[in-house]
């Protein structure tokens, strides 16, 4: 999912941070769908709504050199 994060093809109109955070965005949902795939409730989507921001900065801080 990440391997496309640092490439330099980027769509028209799409700035290279702007890339960046929806692949690390979506890195976060998948790692939240993967944790909650079990045992989905309506409160998990909360949860998920308040850290996948804080998740996708986690990625991003550890996926720079």
């Amino acid at each position: 999912m990440l391997e496309d994060y640092f490439s330099k093809n980027i769509p028209i109109g799409v700035t290279q941070e702007q890339k960046q955070r929806l692949l690390a965005v979506q890195a976060a949902l998948e790692i939240a769908k993967s944790n909650h795939a079990s045992q989905f409730v309506a409160n998990d989507m909360d949860a998920v709504k308040e850290h996948v921001s804080e998740v996708a900065d986690a990625i991003q801080k550890a996926l720079k050199i």
